[in-house]
Parts: C-alpha cells; sequence; structure tokens
C-alpha cells in the first residue's frame, strides 16, 4: 500500500510538470510572433548644435520601430546658413528607416551636416531604447 502511495505521487508530480511545460510552450509560441520592436513609442528629441544655432532633430517610433525623422522649426538663421539642412534631414532620416538604424554610410555631398544630424538621430534613440 505504501510503495502505490509513492508511486501514486510521483505520478501526480510529473502530470503536474508536463502541464505547466506545455503551457508554457504554449505561451511562448503564441507570443513569438509579438515583437514589440526595439525602441519604445514616442517622440525624442535631440538638440543638434551649428556653429552659434542650434537645430532639433526628432525621431518619432511607432510600434517599436522608427517612424519618421524631422528637423524641428528651426529659427530663421539656421534657414540661412544652412540651406541644405533641411534637404540632408530629409535625405539621412530616409535611410534611417529604411535600415532601421543610425549605423548608415554617411553620403558624400555633405558630411558633415548628415554626421551631425547622425549623431542627434542616434541620441533620440538612445533615449528609446527599451
Amino acid at each position: 500500500m505504501v510503495v502505490k502511495a509513492k508511486e501514486l505521487i510521483k505520478t501526480a508530480v510529473f502530470a503536474v510538470l508536463g502541464v505547466i511545460i506545455l503551457v508554457g510552450l504554449i505561451a511562448f509560441f503564441l507570443n513569438m510572433g509579438k515583437h514589440d520592436g526595439a525602441y519604445r513609442d514616442g517622440t525624442y528629441y535631440e538638440e543638434m548644435q551649428l556653429g552659434e544655432e542650434t537645430a532639433e532633430i526628432a525621431v518619432t517610433i511607432a510600434e517599436g520601430r522608427i517612424a519618421e525623422v524631422s528637423m524641428e522649426e528651426a529659427t530663421e538663421a539656421v534657414a540661412v546658413f544652412y540651406p541644405l539642412l533641411a534637404e540632408v534631414t530629409e535625405t539621412v532620416g530616409q535611410a534611417v528607416i529604411e535600415n532601421q538604424s543610425a549605423e548608415i554610410a554617411v553620403e558624400s555631398e555633405n558630411p558633415h551636416s548628415a554626421q551631425a544630424i547622425l549623431d542627434a538621430v542616434a541620441a533620440c534613440l538612445e533615449q528609446a531604447e527599451r
């Protein structure tokens, strides 16, 4: 009688462990398709120093992915002294969105502006990391 009770307890313990493992596997595979992304949703800002002036770069994260890179309204002085900055921001922003990373090759036409924008984007992405 004692031997049968031990066998019964051992069988019950293994059955409970089996159910726990099965539930864990089901939960794992159900959540496998749900990828939250590498970043927290929101808009993150970083100031970029341009000589005496500053411009603000904004990176918007949606569903854990980089959705938009833009330059917030710069002062008139920035627009006058750095006329290609908006265009470079758009070009760099598109590349960052495509690669989902600030690790991209800097274009040869405006390397200093592009690198400054990439540095600001990288700082924004650091703020957004999970």
